[in-house]
C-alpha cells in the first residue's frame, strides 16, 4: 500500500493565512466552513442579481486550468462576474506554458499586471508547493482541483447542499460509492465532513478501487454496498471510467461493476426513505448511477450545480475581499 500523502503544511492554521488561499479543507476551521456555508446561503437567498456586483469590482482574477472542466470553471466565471471582478481564462494549451514557460512564471506576469487572484486546476500533484513558498505576498491561490489529493469548493458545495437538505450533520450517515481512489472529491467531502462532526462516513467500493485509508481518517470501508447504504441519509455516487475498470488486474468488466455497484432504485431504497443523493458530475449514467435515481425526487444533482456558484461567490469574497 502506498504511504500516504501528506500536506507539508502548506497553509498554517492562523486564521489569516488560512483565507489567504483556500487548497485543503483540513486546513480549515469548523467556524470558517460554517462562515461560508452562511455567505453561501445569503448569496442564493438574494433577489437582486446585481446586490453584490461592488464586492470585488475592478479585481481581475486568473483562471489556470490545466485539465478539462465544465461546472468548476463555469461557476468560478459565474462567481466572479456576480462580484464584479473580471476573469482572465489561461488555456494550457494556448498559454506560453507550451513554449516552456512554467506556471510560476506565468503567475510573475500575471502578478506584474495587477491580477493578484489564482484559480487553478491542475493533475499535478507537486504544483503547488513551491508556488506557496514563491508567489507574491499579496496573491492567493484557490485549487479548482488538485490531482486526486483535493477540490476543496467542490467539498463545500456538498456539504452546503447537506446541510440545505438535512440542517444538521451529526446524526447523518453520509455514504460515498464509485471509485475512491482516484476522486478528489471523496478526499475533500471526507475531510469537511470531520470537522463538521458527522455521525458515520462510509466509503463502497470494489477492492480494486479501495483508498488508502490513512488518507480517511474516521471512515469506514464497506466493499459490499447492500451492508454499506443500510440506513444511510446521504449517498454520494462517483463518476467511473471506463478505462480504469477494464485496467483492474482481476478483469472486472463494465457490466459487472454496474451491477454490483450502480446506484439503482432498488439499491436507493436500502437507504432511509428520505436520503438525498449526489453526484459531483459528469455523471456516466448506466454505469455509477441509473437514469431512474439520477433524475428522481430523491436527487438534489441540479441543486449541487446551483449551490456551486454560490460557494465560489464567498470562496472569492472571502479570499479577495479588501
Amino acid at each position: 500500500m502506498d504511504e500516504p500523502e501528506v500536506n507539508d503544511g502548506l497553509i498554517s492554521d492562523s486564521k489569516e493565512a488560512q483565507l489567504k488561499n483556500l487548497l485543503y479543507l483540513k486546513d480549515l476551521h469548523k467556524d470558517e466552513i460554517i462562515q461560508l456555508l452562511d455567505q453561501s446561503d445569503h448569496f442564493l437567498k438574494s433577489n437582486q442579481p446585481d446586490e453584490f456586483v461592488e464586492l470585488l469590482k475592478n479585481q481581475s482574477i486568473a483562471s489556470l486550468f490545466f485539465e478539462p472542466s465544465t461546472r468548476t470553471s463555469a461557476s468560478f466565471q459565474l462567481a466572479a462576474k456576480r462580484l464584479g471582478a473580471e476573469t482572465i481564462m489561461i488555456d494550457e494549451k494556448t498559454s506560453s506554458a507550451t513554449k516552456g514557460e512554467s506556471v510560476l512564471d506565468t503567475i510573475k506576469n500575471l502578478e506584474a499586471m495587477g491580477v493578484r487572484g489564482f484559480i487553478i486546476r491542475t493533475g499535478d500533484k507537486n504544483l503547488f508547493a513551491p508556488l506557496i513558498d514563491n508567489v507574491g505576498s499579496n496573491t492567493s491561490l484557490i485549487s479548482a482541483g488538485e490531482a486526486s489529493i483535493s477540490h476543496p469548493t467542490q467539498g463545500l458545495l456538498d456539504l452546503l447542499t447537506i446541510r440545505q437538505q438535512k440542517s444538521s450533520f451529526d446524526h447523518l450517515k453520509v455514504v460515498i460509492m464509485g471509485d475512491i481512489s482516484h476522486s478528489r472529491v471523496a478526499r475533500s467531502l471526507t475531510e469537511g465532513l470531520n470537522i463538521l462532526n458527522a455521525a458515520n462516513i462510509t466509503l463502497i467500493s470494489p477492492e480494486e478501487f479501495k483508498p488508502n485509508m490513512a488518507n480517511f481518517p474516521n471512515t469506514d470501508f464497506e466493499k459490499d454496498p447492500n451492508k454499506g447504504l443500510s440506513d444511510a441519509d446521504v449517498v454520494v455516487a462517483l463518476r467511473v471510467q471506463k478505462e480504469r475498470i477494464e485496467s483492474c488486474e482481476n478483469g472486472l468488466s463494465l457490466d459487472q461493476y454496474s451491477k454490483i455497484y450502480q446506484l439503482s432504485q432498488d439499491k436507493l431504497e436500502l437507504c432511509k426513505p428520505d436520503a438525498i443523493v449526489m453526484h459531483p458530475g459528469p455523471m456516466n449514467r448506466g454505469v455509477e448511477i441509473s437514469n431512474e435515481v439520477a433524475d428522481g425526487k430523491q436527487s438534489v444533482i441540479l441543486k449541487q450545480v446551483e449551490n456551486g456558484v454560490a460557494i465560489r461567490m464567498a470562496v472569492l469574497t472571502e479570499i479577495l475581499k479588501q
